[in-house]
């Protein structure tokens, strides 16, 4: 029997998100193809989001998630703080991704927060998935939460957690979105949340 061993060692990006196995070496190997990435460079600072694809919708309020870039770092955040809104309520979401491209596929990304002072919906980031969303009118689709790594008050601020969202066995067209809420009238619920290093990708 051969006893050589091949260490295989997948890494996304910088997201800490590492498969690894001892498989031995007439084995196929997994592979992992990026169907479509966002890593924000292409960000303005201090600019309302506007990147090709993705939509940038104010529910409640007139805040909207806004490009910023930190020491060369581009990035995706929604802070409440100041605003004069009672309520926000702020929508980014990715372009369309195909979930018939493999059987098993998935997204990953990092989000951090900051001044964040309670964990409640009040003040907290989701992430969602629709598959009849036209692409125009968010309210009017459906919207399925999804699990993820989303930051708490106890995380230190401006520490991008990674989060790797199984989708296999999904099917059709689709849309991932991340849903803010906060407030910027109510100093306990202005805290904000950043997005960064978005992918979407199969695996073989």
């Amino acid at each position: 029997m051969n006893t050589r061993f091949l260490k295989v060692t997948l890494s996304v990006l910088t997201l800490g998100l590492v498969a690894s196995c001892d498989v031995e070496e007439t084995d196929k190997p997994v592979v992992m193809e990026r169907l479509m990435t966002e890593d924000f460079q292409s960000a303005t600072d201090a600019t309302d989001l506007d990147i090709t694809g993705w939509v940038n919708f104010n529910e409640v309020g007139n805040k909207k998630w806004k490009e910023e870039v930190f020491s060369g770092n581009g990035y995706a955040e929604f802070s409440s703080y100041n605003t004069g809104d009672a309520v926000n309520v702020g929508w980014l979401i990715s372009p369309q991704i195909d979930l018939d491209a493999a059987p098993k596929k998935g997204i990953a990304f990092k989000v951090a927060q900051h001044h964040l002072d309670v964990d409640a919906e009040g003040n907290s980031l989701q992430v969602l998935i629709s598959t009849n969303f036209d692409g125009t009118n968010v309210t009017a689709a459906t919207w399925e939460p999804l699990s993820a790594n989303i930051p708490k008050k106890a995380e230190s601020w401006y520490t991008f957690l990674p989060s790797n969202i199984d989708l296999s066995g999904r099917t059709g067209k689709a849309y991932i979105a991340f849903k803010f809420k906060g407030s910027g009238t109510d100093t306990t619920l202005d805290g904000a949340f950043q997005l960064d290093d978005f992918i979407y990708y199969k695996i073989d």
